[in-house]
């Protein structure tokens, strides 16, 4: 999983499951209106209920509210000049609850009244909030447009005058139809009092349900029931002096009672009457689809579940907590017996060295390949562009190049730094005789074959050889000063092949050098193939691999703890903000268990993983060597060590730091220890101190990225084209 693929996913899990518990808990205020700090939102409710049963209005209920709205609109610019409550449609048992609306009348701060009128049309058009023949001041009554599908749409709208900040109350009146239901052995009154998602906005709410004398079954006759919030119910009390001539069923509810979830967004209240009065309060109510229907069980057992949901839940998330400590006992078990198994199917090694430090250059390893070895059982993560100028470095080192100023009264840039080569081979194909830079390289030998310059591997593929991985050349090679040289490892061959390819003459700048190698993307991801591969050929040639995929376990181990990171990141986040929603609540905290043992099965696979490398008896010595020497270099050690004065073993340090990345560590010791530094030596090069050295990997490496890329956009050359229940809620909206 690359470093873009993370982030994509840690954005979608924002969006999608963080944010909308952050909106959820911790609202900011754009809810239903237009932007910050814009809503209309009912705070207080005073609630009234009368049952009717007479022949002209019968199984309905009156019910009168006042309702306080806190306003706060965006801006003054944007006022609020409409308010609502809603009145959702719905089919009961097949009669269609309905509504009425008898007045809407404004409460002033003094006290008076002031009446609305009904408008004639649902205003639409900013000109409708501002005509002096519609404008506000009055209201209007939204049937909606009632199907099966959309069932919830009645609505009452109040049309006030523009509104920037401020409390608002209105009380309306208006007859809920069909309300109380006639069964063949009980009659149900079912009144959702107020519920949606606005509820959760409540500060106070007071309620009072009438029943006429007359129509009130006599105790033991009926049941009486509430709904809602996190309570479960709420309390309410029975009297039958507050309202003269009625039975009142009356509640008062405070801040702290309104507390809401997502699953008891609602205050309802039902009543049932049976035995003998079973018909006592719908005695002209309408014939249902279900009035010959035997009822009264079926409503008791309704009752009865909806009163064990508590300990049902309860019991769910007990099963749920101890579901979730299963599971993660047998994650955990698997990740222990996986080690196991994987430890058993393979063999791996323990070195016959114990060293923390190492001081001493381990073998002439290819810089790149040391420095994989010393990081394949770490975290830290080779960076190429380093390979790439410890590799330049070494060129320089074996004097095979030298790097020096075009201008000497310029500064160590890449544009005055030029790249001198000081070896050029050359090859008599009859007789295989290599010459020195200083003879001549074309001359004509006694059978009149004219000779020209060739690199090793020129010479061998006329052969029909390959170049051997473990670098030793066959033949002797001598730079233009006449020194011997050392031979190069694969990748520093590569390196040296790219430069005197593309130097004119004996020297190229680092600037051209590196243009060319951006734009050349042909050998140039040959090379990166080369350095790419470099890895598994030096290491299976020389014996350190067991095999290519020496660290493919490695791989499918730590790929496996990324996905129980990823799954236990969902499942802490999107999972609870599932169940949240439900009766489970958070369970116990079984997803915050789940999710923290998959978040330390993760950290077992990693910490597992640095010992599934598969390398040779030799290997392991190796790693031990080539790690002791990356602790010592990048230690405090380095610089109190009196021991180390070989200029020669300072300049392999010079080199291999660069590929660990740690290159500054050996220039600061050497600057510290003040070690005479021979002219023949890199470290006498200013161009290894400069601001310019510790950047050249930056730039070497982009260019090779470039050139890559090239390459993968030009294998493309395709087209295309882009392209609960009855009651309801309320709140406002801004013109």
């Amino acid at each position: 999983m690359n470093r873009i693929s993370k982030w994509i996913i840690i954005l979608a899990i924002f969006i999608f499951y963080i944010l909308p518990i952050l909106i959820e808990y911790f609202p900011i205020n754009f809810e239903e209106g237009n932007g910050f700090n814009d809503y209309a939102r009912i705070t207080n409710l005073d609630y009234k209920a009368v049952l009717v049963d007479e022949p002209s209005i019968s199984g309905s209920v009156i019910i009168t509210e006042r309702i306080t709205f806190d306003i706060h609109a965006a801006s003054k610019n944007n006022l609020f000049w409409e308010l609502w409550r809603d009145l959702p449609e719905d089919y009961v048992d097949g009669l269609k609850v309905d509504y009425t609306i008898n007045y809407v009348k404004q409460i002033n701060d003094d006290g008076s009244e002031t009446y609305y009128e009904e408008s004639p049309k649902l205003y639409w058009y900013d000109s409708d909030y501002t005509s002096p023949i519609y404008g506000p001041g009055k209201w209007y009554h939204s049937g909606g447009p009632y199907n099966e599908a959309l069932d919830r749409y009645e609505c009452v709208f109040f049309y006030i005058n523009g509104i920037y900040r401020d409390k608002i109350t209105f009380e309306i009146q208006y007859v809920m139809h069909n309300a109380a239901l006639k069964y063949s052995d009980v009659s149900e009154l079912y009144l959702t009092m107020y519920s949606e998602s606005s509820i959760k906005y409540l500060e106070s709410f007071s309620g009072e349900i009438l029943i006429p004398q007359k129509d009130m079954p006599q105790k033991g006759n009926y049941i009486a029931h509430t709904f809602g919030t996190n309570n479960h119910t709420f309390k309410y009390n029975e009297s039958d002096s507050i309202n003269p001539g009625y039975h009142t069923f009356y509640f008062n509810l405070n801040k702290n009672d309104l507390k809401f979830k997502n699953y008891n967004q609602y205050l309802e209240f039902t009543l049932l009457s049976f035995n003998e009065d079973k018909h006592i309060f719908t005695n002209y109510a309408q014939n249902n689809y279900y009035s010959n229907d035997v009822y009264l069980e079926e409503a008791k057992d309704a009752l009865q579940e909806y009163d064990n949901l508590p300990k049902v839940a309860q019991r769910n998330k007990i099963i749920f907590l101890l579901s979730s400590i299963f599971l993660s006992s047998i994650i955990i078990g698997y990740i222990i017996y996986r080690d196991k198994k994987i430890k058993s199917n393979n063999k791996f090694y323990t070195s016959n060295i114990n060293a923390i430090y190492y001081r001493d250059i381990p073998s002439n390893l290819d810089p790149y390949f040391a420095a994989s070895l010393a990081f394949t059982k770490s975290k830290k993560k080779i960076d190429i562009g380093n390979i790439y100028s410890s590799l330049l470095l070494s060129l320089v080192r074996k004097k095979y190049i030298e790097l020096t100023k075009k201008d000497s009264d310029k500064d160590w840039t890449n544009k005055n730094i030029s790249i001198r080569i000081l070896y050029k081979p050359t090859i008599t194909i009859n007789n295989v005789k290599s010459n020195d830079e200083n003879k001549d390289s074309n001359y004509q030998n006694e059978n009149n074959v004219i000779n020209k310059p060739l690199t090793i591997n020129d010479y061998l593929e006329n052969q029909g050889t390959k170049p051997p991985f473990d670098t030793q050349q066959p033949i002797e090679r001598y730079n233009i000063y006449n020194n011997l040289l050392e031979s190069l490892t694969i990748n520093e061959e590569a390196l040296f092949n790219l430069i005197t390819k593309y130097a004119s003459g004996e020297s190229i700048s680092m600037n051209s050098f590196q243009d060319k190698i951006a734009k050349d993307y042909g050998n140039t991801t040959s090379f990166i193939n080369t350095i790419d591969n470099s890895i598994v050929n030096i290491g299976i040639s020389k014996g350190y691999l067991q095999k290519a995929d020496y660290d493919g376990i490695k791989k499918k181990t730590n790929n496996l703890a990324n996905i129980y990171i990823l799954v236990g990141i969902i499942i802490i986040l999107l999972g609870n903000f599932i169940i949240t929603r439900t009766r489970l609540d958070f369970a116990y905290g079984a997803l915050f268990i789940l999710s923290i043992s998959l978040f330390i099965c993760a950290v077992l696979l990693k910490k597992f993983s640095k010992k599934y490398i598969l390398l040779t008896q030799s290997g392991e010595d190796e790693y031990v060597k080539w790690k002791g020497l990356y602790d010592f270099l990048n230690s405090q050690t380095l610089m109190k060590d009196k021991e180390v004065i070989d200029i020669k073993l300072w300049e392999k340090y010079l080199v291999y730091a660069t590929a660990f990345g740690i290159s500054e560590k050996v220039i600061k010791a050497l600057k510290i220890k003040k070690i005479e530094i021979n002219d023949q030596t890199i470290l006498n090069n200013p161009y290894c101190f400069s601001r310019s050295f510790k950047t050249n990997h930056r730039s070497f490496r982009n260019a090779t990225r470039r050139a890559s890329s090239i390459s993968r956009s030009s294998s493309f050359n395709s087209s295309f084209y882009g392209g609960g229940g009855r009651g309801g809620g309320g709140g406002g909206g801004g013109h």
